[in-house]
């Protein structure tokens, strides 16, 4: 019967294979030792090494330009971090995406919209109204939109390795991919992987078809790090004017408070009330039942 070529391994990388060839020709046989020792070094390549020492036990918040928004959050969103911003349609989600990365262009941050759904000139007519002069952040290197996208998943990372930004805005998923193959798809992973190389700190705009008080998640909400709910709520049964609402229903890393708190829409962007004191009773009995609807947060699979 013949030897085995290779009794101790078979799964050599070719250049260590090489080394063994020469010695086998050498010494007329494999030295076994050496083979060993080959493999030993051969295999560190497949061990991820981590050095819990050198790891930085602080967590680097990053402002999402709405004050009380950081209040809530510990100073910020950490550093890195996936988070989707969802909510039924115009409660505010594309217009806290953009502030989020105006707040980075404050700070000579690098930052990328993707819009899949709006065209470049609607978004920059809308956002003038803010004050937000994206014209000028593009022409400065520090802001790119892509608006109307049709670019693949691959597309996107060659723009991201290249441009190299600090923040990114997706605008929404929901016209971007298929929710039922999304947290599932290859690519999908691949770019997710890219964005936590890189340590990019990333807005998730998704789109529900349900409000606050449902107690109920899509696909989307599992594959964030963290899930920022916007909303409009009646304040009384009188009264029918809706009160815009956002909760922070999860954020690893974060001690949160998922009450839904009250924001208001200003010429400068979206600004949080600092206080609860300016609910009405029957808005805070509200709240109140939407908190309680939302004590069971998606846990990831």
């Amino acid at each position: 019967m013949a030897r085995n070529k290779f009794p101790v391994h078979t799964t050599l990388s070719s250049e260590a294979v090489k080394i063994l060839e020469r010695y086998e020709k050498e010494l007329g046989a494999k030295n076994l030792v050496l083979e060993k020792a080959l493999l030993s070094l051969d295999s560190t390549k497949f061990k991820s090494k981590i050095d819990i020492n050198n790891i930085d036990k602080a967590i680097k918040r990053i402002g999402t330009g709405v004050l009380g928004l950081d209040e809530m959050l510990e100073g910020g969103i950490p550093k890195g971090f996936s988070v989707v911003v969802t909510g039924p349609p115009g409660t505010g989600k594309t217009t806290l995406g953009m502030q989020f990365l105006m707040e980075g262009v404050k700070a000579d941050e690098k930052c990328l919209f993707f819009s899949f759904e709006e065209r470049i000139p609607q978004l920059i007519q809308h956002f003038m109204r803010f004050g937000w002069d994206l014209g000028s952040h593009i022409d400065d290197g520090y802001l790119e939109i892509f608006g109307m996208s049709m670019l693949t998943f691959e597309d996107i990372g060659e723009i991201i390795e290249t441009y190299k930004p600090q923040r990114i805005v997706f605008d929404s998923l929901n016209v971007f991919t298929d929710p039922q193959e999304f947290r599932r798809s290859v690519s999908w992973r691949s770019l997710h992987k890219l964005l936590k190389k890189m340590n990019i700190t990333t807005l998730l705009v998704t789109e529900k078809e349900f409000g606050i008080r449902a107690r109920s998640y899509d696909t989307y909400d599992f594959v964030g790090d963290g899930i920022i709910f916007l909303d409009k709520i009646q304040v009384n049964e009188v009264e029918p004017t809706l009160t815009p609402v956002m909760a922070v229903q999860k954020m690893r890393g974060t001690k949160v408070d998922t009450t839904p708190q009250p924001f208001r829409f200003t010429d400068k962007g979206i600004a949080k009330y600092r206080t609860v004191n300016l609910m009405s009773n029957k808005l805070q009995e509200r709240m109140n039942a939407a908190h309680s609807s939302l004590s069971e947060e998606p846990r990831d699979q």
